[in-house]
């Protein structure tokens, strides 16, 4: 029997072809890992491009305790019930308004006060200038009776009667200016009191209204008509009447059904596959064959991770949803289908440069 090694040295013939055969095969091998190879052929169909998101809506208006002077906790007194259609204006929840009315009664009672002592300086500096009309009236009778008698040239009246009658003059001309000082003195300080007992009413009559205005403030009015649904707090309950709740924590959420969006991220790689304006399938989880129309109104320029611990690269995406506000509720799940002949023509787009710069 003879070896291999002897077979290659008699057949050197047979040993060129080995060397040619494996050089062939090299060269296939390499031919089918170039991209060209890789690349899908004309006409092969690229598979859809499926993302989830949530919806919410568009237009929708969170309900908190109001701010009210000194209070900081707040009992809910009355609740819509949730998932209730309310309008504009009707009331979706009320606060426990017993601290604030009972200030309110205890300052309508300083005004009522107030009002009344207001009245009694009125009267009191009413009857201080009819007083000193009288004394002015008085003291100018005295004065015209003093002057007449001291300008009398009686030869008849001795030196010191004539002297009396001068004194008695100027003491009467001295006691009509100073009847006249005293009733303008009293007349500016009737004024001013008069002026601050009304600043006093004026300013209760100021806080009355701001604690009626607060009083009304915590009976909480719809400010545009939806979808109501409460919003747990940090610990996943959601309020009910009776609940203490504190300042800025939202309770209930209204919705407008009529205009919605879903919100999402696509990962970075389908960066490319969307647009702005363009046309997807939203396709609702757990309702067999609804699909709704959708268009990409925002794209996100900003790169971030998914969540804490996931380092997944996404970019957020809002996307408008055409309805007829019966069947979408915020909080629900949906998929945003991106359309075969979309993502093929995405794709070609991006892998042919020239065919973007066209696009664009």
């Amino acid at each position: 029997m003879i070896s291999s090694a002897h077979a290659l040295i008699l057949f050197p013939c047979s040993r060129r072809l080995l060397l040619s055969a494996m050089v062939a095969l090299i060269a296939v091998g390499c031919a089918d890992s170039s991209p060209q190879a890789t690349a899908p052929a004309s006409g092969q169909r690229t598979a859809a491009l499926t993302i989830t998101g949530e919806l919410e809506a568009s237009r929708a208006v969170k309900v908190a305790p109001p701010s009210i002077t000194r209070m900081w906790n707040y009992n809910i007194k009355t609740m819509v019930a949730e998932n209730t259609h309310v309008a504009e204006g009707d009331l979706v929840v009320a606060f426990d308004d017993k601290p604030v009315r009972d200030n309110l009664r205890d300052k309508q009672a300083e005004l009522q006060q107030a009002r009344s002592e207001l009245e009694n300086v009125q009267l009191q500096e009413s009857r201080t200038q009819r007083d000193d009309t009288l004394a002015v009236e008085e003291k100018r009778a005295e004065f015209e009776k003093a002057r007449r008698k001291a300008e009398i040239l009686d030869q008849s009246m001795s030196r010191n009667e004539r002297r009396k009658a001068q004194i008695d003059f100027k003491v009467a001309e001295n006691d009509l200016a100073l009847a006249r000082a005293l009733a303008k003195l009293h007349r500016k300080t009737g004024a001013l009191n008069i002026s601050l007992a009304e600043r006093k009413v004026e300013r209760l009559e100021q806080e009355t209204q701001a604690l009626q205005a607060e009083v009304d403030k915590l009976k909480v009015h719809a400010s545009i008509a939806g979808l109501v649904q409460y919003i747990p707090n940090w610990e996943g309950e959601k309020p009910s009447e009776g609940d203490s709740i504190r300042f800025g924590q939202p309770v209930l959420e209204i919705s407008d059904l009529s205009q919605m969006q879903l919100r999402a991220q696509i990962d970075e790689a389908d960066k490319t596959r969307f647009a702005q304006g363009v046309a997807v399938d939203v396709v609702l989880d757990g309702i067999a064959g609804n699909s709704l129309v959708g268009t990409v109104a925002e794209l996100g320029i900003v790169v971030r991770d998914r969540a804490r611990g996931d380092r997944r690269r996404v970019i957020d995406m809002l996307v408008t949803v055409e309805t007829d506000g019966e069947t979408l509720r915020p909080g629900m799940t949906a998929a945003i289908n991106l359309p075969d002949s979309l993502v093929a023509e995405r794709d070609e787009t991006t892998q042919n440069p020239a065919l973007a710069e066209a696009s664009q």
